[in-house]
């Protein structure tokens, strides 16, 4: 007579790994889940443009503002300037300040990027100032 004991063992053998790892597997909660996972810094990267209009459409003596503090050019006159600084955090303030300008006032953009993802246009403004602060 044939002993049924390695079919039986098998089976119990199997069923107690399945208890096993449902009980192991349900234990995890998912925050103790997701702490496992690696945390993604955000890093903002911000474009400044600054456009002169009209016949003669010059500026001159502009700041803005940088990780490292404020870019600074004086006496220096151009038709257009454009620059990208970063990476900066949520809550960095964007600011350009043109001090002087020739025929019709510039426009100055304001661009943000998030991570890698392609800059977006956030403010557009026509005078000698432009503002933006980054909270997305």
């Amino acid at each position: 007579m044939k002993s049924h004991f390695p079919k039986k063992g098998v089976l119990i053998l199997t069923l107690i790994v399945s208890v096993l790892n449902i009980l192991t597997f349900s234990s995890c909660s998912k925050e103790e889940m997701d702490n496992n996972e690696q945390v993604k810094n955000t890093n903002y990267y911000v474009k400044y443009v600054i456009k002169g209009t009209g016949a003669y459409g010059r500026f001159s003596n502009w700041t803005a503002t940088t990780p490292e503090g404020k870019y600074t050019n004086s006496g220096y006159q151009t038709r257009s300037w454009n620059q990208t600084y970063g990476p900066v955090k949520k809550g960095f303030k964007c600011e350009v300040q043109i001090g002087n300008y020739i025929s019709g006032a510039p426009v100055i953009e304001i661009h943000v990027s998030k991570n890698e993802e392609p800059f977006a246009l956030k403010v557009t403004e026509t005078g000698r100032k432009a503002l933006y602060t980054i909270d997305f």
